[in-house]
């Protein structure tokens, strides 16, 4: 999951970003200050991964002076711990340009957190259902005995049964429309002649 550069834009005559807020605010400044210091990380971690391995971890917290990361699964956290010393060389290098900012990094933990990850991915997967055909709501609304459901599925079938028949008869119209249009058409090309 890569982060995303905020774009700034001029701010409201008047007003001060909010960047600005949250540094003059002292109690807003020690979450401001650690928000920098792990997107710093989680820029530096992902352009350290191999490529396809970002969008299944991200850095989760900095516990002392280890790194927890988070995971999708099993199998992610195995091969990041393939490739945690690099890692762990890649975060000292970044913490050495920028000693002012971050303290030293001596490890790095891999927790697994599948709910983490899940939520985002079923929002992208799930694709839109198919409403159920006219004939098996009216079928549904059949079966059932007197009652609000029914009444409310016998309307819907109705509804659904209207859009249909109207389409169906624009259609035929347009059709029948675009046949006049083809022989009144060929009535004036062969007046021309």
């Amino acid at each position: 999951m890569a982060l995303k550069t905020p774009t700034h834009s001029k701010p409201i005559s008047g007003s001060k970003p909010i960047r600005a807020l949250l540094r003059e605010n002292e109690t807003l400044l020690p979450f401001h200050q650690r928000l920098r210091q792990i997107s710093g990380l989680q820029k530096t971690f992902v352009e350290a991964l191999p490529p396809g391995l970002s969008e299944s971890c991200r850095i989760a917290t900095v516990e002392g002076s280890t790194i927890i990361v988070a995971t999708a699964n099993g199998a992610v956290a195995a091969k990041l711990k393939q490739i945690l010393p690099r890692l762990l060389e890649r975060f000292r290098e970044f913490i050495s340009e920028n000693k002012k900012q971050y303290q030293e990094v001596t490890g790095i933990s891999v927790i697994v957190q599948p709910e983490f990850f899940v939520a985002e991915k079923l929002v992208k997967l799930r694709s839109p259902r198919a409403p159920m055909p006219t004939e098996k709501l009216a079928e549904l609304a059949e079966s059932l005995g007197d009652s609000p459901l029914k009444t409310t599925l016998e309307a819907l079938a109705k509804k659904r049964q209207r859009v249909l028949t109207n389409k169906q008869t624009f259609e035929k119209n347009s059709k029948q429309q675009q046949s006049f249009d083809e022989i009144d058409h060929g009535d004036r090309s062969g007046k021309q002649q």
